[in-house]
């Protein structure tokens, strides 16, 4: 009887790890310790909210889905939180946005923009930065890496709202936008 019972506590034990070990983390920010936020469009926390236009199957760097600016579509989903629900404890003086990102034509001059507004409901700007897709990236047709540095003011504090969004601006051609992720640096 109590062989038999070690012997089904040791399977019981070794399926549970075998299946722990399977699931592998659904972001880079499980693996990425300095990561404030990472996405693939598959998920989609502080990502605004109910039904996105800009959320596309049409193009994605991995998985299955992305993000697009547009004449149709003007601004993407936008991941909007404050420092202190990013960093708790302690607003990062230096941050770096990386994503990919793919153009569709000469008229794919979208801007990859982080914003940081005074609260949830003051929008005077504290900070504004927006790297002009067409400068960073002159291919067509396939999906390149950027980033984005970000050196917050000193006056930044944790209820400071940040924005992370594509605008199309005055972009004839659709831009897409994919696996985004937001890291301190420096720290």
């Amino acid at each position: 009887m109590r062989i038999i019972s070690a012997a089904f506590l040791l399977t019981a034990l070794a399926f549970g790890l075998l299946t722990a070990c399977s699931e592998a983390p659904s972001t880079a920010a499980a693996a990425d310790a300095t990561a404030l936020m990472a996405n693939d469009f598959e998920q989609s926390t502080g990502w605004g909210g109910g039904e996105q236009p800009s959320l596309t199957t049409a193009q994605a760097h991995s998985g299955r889905t992305a993000v697009l600016a547009s004449p149709e579509v003007p601004f993407s989903y936008t991941f909007a939180r404050t420092l202190a629900e990013l960093s708790p404890g302690k607003v990062p003086a230096k941050l770096e946005l990386t994503g990919w990102v793919w153009r569709t034509a000469a008229g794919s001059t979208a801007r990859l923009v982080v914003q940081v507004e005074a609260s949830r409901t003051d929008q005077q700007s504290v900070y504004y930065t927006a790297l002009p897709v067409a400068e960073a990236v002159s291919q067509f047709g396939q999906w390149v890496a950027v980033k984005v540095p970000v050196t917050l003011p000193t006056s930044a504090t944790g209820a400071n709202l940040l924005k992370v969004y594509l605008w199309n601006d005055t972009a004839t051609s659709p831009t897409y936008l994919d696996d985004v992720a937001l890291r301190a640096v420096g720290q």
